[in-house]
């Protein structure tokens, strides 16, 4: 019998699954008949290439008159590490510089 290769988009779909089920690492492997050393790898794997890769998501402000008031006009978060208040609108350009 030839063992069944698995690519690595079918070990993200698992893993992008097993974050949103709520359900600790073993008992996911379990359900899913999966082998704990092999998705443990991968898991690894995807958490440490999700780390600084940038990306992109939506930017919404937070009040439509951003000139009265003294809070931010928008709050980036950048992931689980930090986040970004911008108090005025920035220059495009160096918005671009710090996200590329």
């Amino acid at each position: 019998m030839e063992k069944e290769h698995k690519t690595e988009a079918h070990y993200r779909e698992l893993y992008l699954r097993w974050q949103s089920s709520g359900l600790t690492l073993g008992t996911f492997c379990q359900q899913e008949s999966i082998k704990y050393a092999t998705f443990r790898y991968w898991a690894k794997k995807f958490e440490q290439s999700d780390n600084g890769v940038p990306g992109f998501t939506e930017l919404k402000l937070s009040r439509p008159s951003i000139m009265t008031s003294s809070g931010p006009i928008a709050v980036l978060s950048l992931g689980t590490q930090a986040t970004l208040s911008l108090y005025e609108l920035p220059d495009p350009a160096w918005l671009r510089s710090l996200l590329l």
